[in-house]
Parts: C-alpha cells; sequence; structure tokens
C-alpha cells in the first residue's frame, strides 16, 4: 500500500516537459497522508492538462455522504475495474499525482521501520491515480483522488510486497486520455523498473509544525519551514479527516 508519501520540489520538471506544458508550482510537503488536499494533474474540459487540489481518498460520485466507511486513498490495480468505488473513474478519469518519493515500512526489530523510495535520477516520479468529483446540496463539489498500487518491484519487495504504481513519461498522455480503450491502459499497471528507484532508512519521528528532507541528519540541510496542506480548506472536512496531520516523518 501507499499510506504516506512527499512532495520535495516545487516544480514538476518530468511531467511538464513529458506533457509539453507549464504547471504552477506546488507546495513542498515531506509527509503527505490520507485526508489532506493533494495536487493532482488531469485533463481538462477541453482536452488540456491541468493541475487541480484533492482530497487524497476518493469519494465516489454516488456517495451519499462525503466520506466512505472504507479506506480509498490506495486502489488495488488487480481489482480496479470491477470494484464499484473505483471503476467509473477508471474508465475516464485517470489522473497523475505527481510525488519526489513515497514511504513503506517493515517490521525490524519488535518496531514499524520507515523507508523512503524516491526516483534514481533525483526527479518527480508520476503516481496512477483516479480522480473523483462529488457533489452535495450544501457543499461546494469536492474533488477527490486515490493512488493504485500493485506488485513491487525488485527494489521495494524486500520492504513490502506492493507499491505504488509509477508510470514512464511516455505514458502520461496515454494514461490521461480518458478516451483511451481498457486494452491501452490495462497493461501500464505494472511495477516500474528496479533502476528507476533507490530507497533508504528513515527514522520515525513525531513532531508538530516542522519537517526534514528524508535522509539528512541536519536540520540545517533544509532551507524553509514545513508548510502542510491541510484538508480544513474544504468545508466538509472535520477533525476526523485531519486525524493522520500530526505525524511527520524526518531523519
Amino acid at each position: 500500500m501507499c499510506g504516506r508519501y512527499a512532495i520535495s520540489s516545487s516544480r514538476l520538471t518530468r511531467i511538464e516537459r513529458a506533457l509539453g506544458i507549464e504547471l504552477p508550482e506546488v507546495q513542498p510537503h515531506y509527509n503527505i497522508a490520507p485526508t489532506q488536499i493533494v495536487p493532482v494533474v488531469r485533463t481538462n474540459e477541453v482536452g488540456g492538462y491541468e493541475l487541480a487540489n484533492m482530497r487524497w481518498g476518493l469519494i465516489p460520485a454516488w456517495s451519499k455522504e462525503p466520506r466512505t466507511s472504507y479506506a480509498t486513498f490506495n486502489a488495488r490495480a488487480g481489482t480496479i475495474a470491477e470494484r464499484p468505488a473505483f471503476r467509473a473513474a477508471y474508465r475516464s478519469r485517470r489522473c497523475l499525482v505527481p510525488a519526489s518519493g513515497f514511504y513503506e515500512w517493515r517490521e525490524e526489530q519488535g518496531r514499524k521501520q520507515p523507508w523512503y523510495f524516491s526516483a534514481a535520477d533525483g526527479q518527480e516520479l508520476a503516481f496512477a491515480g483516479l480522480s473523483g468529483e462529488w457533489h452535495g446540496p450544501d457543499a461546494p463539489p469536492l474533488l477527490s483522488c486515490t493512488v493504485i498500487v500493485g506488485t513491487a518491484n525488485k527494489v521495494v519487495e524486500p520492504i513490502h510486497d506492493r507499491m505504488v504504481v509509477s508510470l514512464g513519461p511516455e505514458d502520461y498522455a496515454t494514461w490521461l486520455d480518458p478516451k483511451q480503450a481498457r486494452s491501452s491502459i490495462d497493461h501500464l499497471l505494472r511495477p516500474c523498473p528496479a533502476d528507476w528507484l533507490r530507497g533508504w532508512r528513515v527514522s520515525p519521528h513525531r513532531q508538530q509544525g516542522g519537517a526534514r528532507r528524508p535522509g539528512t541528519d541536519r536540520a540545517s540541510d533544509w532551507s524553509g519551514r514545513f508548510a502542510g496542506i491541510r484538508a480544513a480548506a474544504h468545508p466538509l472536512f472535520g477533525a476526523q479527516d485531519r486525524a493522520h496531520q500530526d505525524t511527520e516523518i524526518r531523519p
């Protein structure tokens, strides 16, 4: 599964280059958790591309409330086309979720040890995602998303048997195109090549209001203060939705 990831750069250079566009800058955040608002690249109404802010945890359009009774921040590649919560979005509302890296945990010496995985070339990753738009009577439309997880590659496999699906730049446009047939997108849900990623241990640390870059051991190695993206930006979110936001991971 993928329950935490990071964005360490304000520019999405790889995505911009692959799609031939320029996107707004994004806010760096080193411990993004479910229910927070995250930047997502999607196809817009005129067939171009845009950056949108969405809640991480997909709310199906048919849901009676802006929440679900089960976790929807991950969608499994093997069942995505059949599950009611995801199948409509898989057909026509696919998106890219930019990230600099993601966290996975393994039991080590009686405690959960976090590992951080990032692109070997230092650029951003693009997770295969799905988006949704929920409409209620007393609130503005709620945009939400999920990231797809599948089989782990050889780098991640020693830590966890599943990992988020990261797409190659040559596949971004195909994934985003709502007119693509299922046969054209199913084969994209595969683990990325092992040489795309690097990973290392990071130390769990609880801290409110600050975070350092994963893999460093000096606060001075990061030149800015932590600035979280708060779920409370949408009026439907309450204290329960912010339950994950007070835990930070740093070396």
